[in-house]
């Protein structure tokens, strides 16, 4: 990208994110976004869910580049608005971090701030991004629908997701996430989980946890998945299977450095398509980019070159 048209370009910005301090610290972050990027629409989410109606309603008034900020669970929203606005456009959307997880920048070239992102977004190149379109059982009981950008993680993830989205968040993203999980750790009960890849059933796994990724990282930057690419057309799908404690345990720290692959207890598939049901009456927690919405039956198909993303690192695109 050349030049930047602040006509067409909005920021969706969460003042909650980074425990309240984007609202905080708002006329300051206005300035400097206005400064980088000129005259550009701001819409703040008003609660839990609001992203994706303000994402909806920047794409209404024109916008076909639309900026999120706040963590992963902002942007998720933001990407539900960008995909239910119903527009034939291409949109783009570009990521200004600024959550507690910020497992999603990990994959952006400039993601180590806010500032920096600005500073990089007006000639900043547009990459690709499939995305995945999850149907699963909500929290209410009902069958729901939500795209995904980075990642769904069944199993321990959305216990994991409960605990850590109950706490303050005050130790940030890695340690926050590390916390959730010893604690999700002590009470999960193994669920039993039948996969089905493209069609073909690959096996029933009594399961820690299993992860279908479009991105590489989640958990507040454990590499689940270390080829991961966001515009090859596949999903990788990542089986932790349940073992012995200290095995678990240990494969918490190998994680972060991509390492767990190796590991017995893991097995690896590639796929456009994946369907993951219980056989054992143990609920699958799930976790939708950071977020807790539900439980399986989960059915998560990957959709190639849905959206334009904004300042991608080589080699991960």
């Amino acid at each position: 990208m050349s030049t930047w048209d602040p006509s067409s370009t909005a920021v969706v910005y969460n003042p909650a994110a980074a425990n309240g301090k984007v609202g905080q610290d708002w006329p300051r972050h206005e300035a400097a976004i206005r400064a980088a990027l000129g005259n550009v629409r701001t819409y703040g989410t008003r609660g839990k869910g609001d992203g994706m109606a303000r994402a909806q309603e920047a794409v209404k008034a024109g916008c076909r580049t639309v900026l999120s900020m706040g963590g992963d669970g902002t942007h998720n929203e933001v990407v539900n608005g960008l995909m239910r606005s119903g527009c034939d456009d291409p949109l783009t959307l570009g990521i200004l971090p600024a959550g507690t997880g910020g497992d999603f920048k990990r994959l952006l070239q400039h993601g180590s701030s806010c500032e920096e992102m600005l500073r990089a977004l007006p000639t900043a190149r547009r990459t690709p991004l499939d995305l995945g379109k999850a149907s699963y059982k909500a929290d209410s009981g009902e069958k729901e629908d939500r795209w995904f950008v980075n990642l769904a993680n069944f199993g321990i993830g959305g216990l994991v997701d409960r605990k850590v989205n109950g706490s303050s968040k005050r130790l940030g993203g890695k340690a926050s996430f590390y916390i959730g999980t010893l604690k999700a750790l002590a009470e999960y009960k193994p669920a039993e989980i039948r996969l089905t890849i493209d069609g073909s059933e690959v096996g029933t796994f009594k399961v820690t946890n299993i992860a279908v990724c479009n991105g590489r990282f989640a958990g507040g930057g454990m590499m689940f998945a270390p080829t991961a690419r966001l515009s090859d057309g596949l999903f990788e799908v990542i089986v932790v299977q349940d073992g012995p404690l200290h095995q678990t345990l240990g494969m918490t720290m190998t994680i972060y450095k991509g390492e767990h692959l190796s590991s017995p207890l893991v097995k690896t598939f590639r796929g456009r398509h994946v369907v993951a049901e219980t056989v054992t009456p143990n609920p699958a927690w799930l976790d939708l980019d950071g977020e807790a919405p539900g439980i399986l039956p989960l059915e998560a198909e990957l959709v190639p070159k849905a959206l334009w993303l904004l300042d991608v690192k080589e080699g991960v695109e």
